[in-house]
């Protein structure tokens, strides 16, 4: 099968409510679907999103209909987090919430806990009754965030750190004042602290959400075929016409791409994102370069010092040891297999980390590849990259019973690791 349209693994994700853009039928959806097929009129569409998502919680059908609701709004962060020492490259996971008001009055309620994982959410609507609070800025909420649960680390201070496969929205929650005291309009109930007297909720800076999130017919636009993906896949696909598409904005933008020819039906296409960057203040253009700043225990032939060098990321997310130790085998080792413009028969794994993503790895991919580390550190932290070409790439890796495996790399994904790769 190719870019399965079916449920995908067994994820801790969040549940969205939607509307079929066609005949308007519910669908209740994970937060990172980004393709779905209506289960009443069979119609494909792809969701496109300005920005970042904005979703709310309902009002409890208990709550006062003459309270004044207002929907406080915290920002979420998943995604893992590389730091980077001199001592070497550390990572760790984050999934965390965080009111989104300057000073994180102690009356509100700091995070959301585990409420986004029990309620289902559904999209911002402008014509909700009641205030919606503007938000702290995304970086000013997160970094006050850090200072709260780092504050007991401060010694242990990174060079530079990248989040990498990051996603962040917006999430709105209801209160109203009761009797003095905040109450969750969730729940119905008043929360343990007071209100102060001279607070006035309702009269904070105020907003109203835009609706930004866009439903695409998941139609070829070359040729008119119906599209074909992954629940939760940036990249869609024609099999007709054997193009890749990516929603951006308000329509589906063209891919380039390239697929090394399977062996074996059986085979799987595995992607990867193909980078050639300029970058500054680092002379790093040519293999032999990369070889000389990582001291690889290889003899610098002269032909290397004019071969382009390219860096390669998973267009996957996975764990963060697997991540690092392939964009690193593929830096060293510089595959260039022929490359044709087809969509084989094969299975396909779904593309969900972001081009710009794999860009921003570049940094982390060097400092674990550039020895002694110490020395050029300092220097990776002030990096530029500007990436000049970038495609995405399939590889097939043969199936085995508890790995993938790719013979020329000699490297092997696990199949649970990989299953499991959905809730990071």
């Amino acid at each position: 099968m190719l870019f399965s349209v079916t449920s995908a693994e067994r994820k801790i994700s969040f549940r969205v409510e939607h509307q079929c853009p066609q005949c308007g039928a519910p669908a209740t959806l994970g937060e990172d679907t980004l393709f779905f097929v209506c289960g009443f009129c069979r119609v494909r569409s792809c969701i496109s999103q300005k920005g970042f998502f904005r979703y709310m919680f309902s009002l409890s059908k208990d709550a006062p209909r003459e309270c004044e609701v207002v929907y406080l709004p915290y920002w979420r962060f998943k995604g893992v987090r590389y730091a980077c020492h001199l001592t070497g490259v550390e990572h760790r996971f984050m999934d965390i919430s965080a009111l989104a008001l300057k000073g994180h009055p102690v009356h509100i309620p700091f995070s959301l806990g585990l409420r986004s994982q029990a309620l289902p959410l559904k999209l911002a609507a402008n014509d909700t009754r009641g205030k919606f609070v503007r938000p702290l800025e995304f970086k000013a909420t997160i970094m006050a965030s850090d200072k709260r649960t780092s504050a007991a680390q401060k010694s242990r201070e990174p060079v530079f750190k990248e989040d990498i496969g990051e996603t962040f929205s917006l999430i709105y929650s209801p209160f109203y004042i009761r009797n003095n005291r905040l109450v969750d309009g969730i729940l119905n109930k008043a929360t343990r602290a007071m209100v102060p007297g001279d607070l006035d909720i309702t009269s904070l800076s105020l907003c109203r959400p835009e609706k930004e999130t866009v439903f695409i017919p998941g139609i070829c636009p070359s040729c008119g075929w119906d599209l074909d993906g992954h629940l939760d896949s940036l990249v869609v696909v024609c099999k007709n016409c054997h193009t890749l598409w990516r929603a951006r904005g308000s329509r589906l933008a063209k891919i380039k791409y390239g697929c090394a020819r399977p062996e074996h039906p059986d085979h799987v296409m595995v992607p990867f994102w193909k980078i050639k960057a300029e970058m500054a203040p680092l002379a790093m253009a040519s293999y032999a370069d990369l070889v000389r700043m990582g001291n690889l225990p290889k003899v610098v032939q002269p032909e290397w010092e004019d071969q382009a060098l390219f860096f390669w990321a998973p267009a996957f997310k996975i764990r963060p040891r697997t991540f690092l130790g392939l964009n690193t085998r593929l830096a060293i080792v510089q595959p260039d297999p022929p490359l044709e413009k087809k969509i084989h028969g094969n299975v396909h794994l779904p593309v969900t980390l972001p081009s710009s993503e794999a860009v921003q790895s570049i940094k982390i991919t060097l400092a674990s590849l550039v020895r002694p580390l110490k020395n050029f550190l300092p220097g990776l932290a002030d990096l530029r990259i500007r990436p000049t070409s970038i495609t995405l790439v399939f590889l097939p890796f043969e199936p085995r019973h508890h790995d993938y495996f790719h013979r020329e790399l000699n490297f092997t994904i696990n199949k649970n690791i990989l299953a499991l790769s959905g809730n990071l």
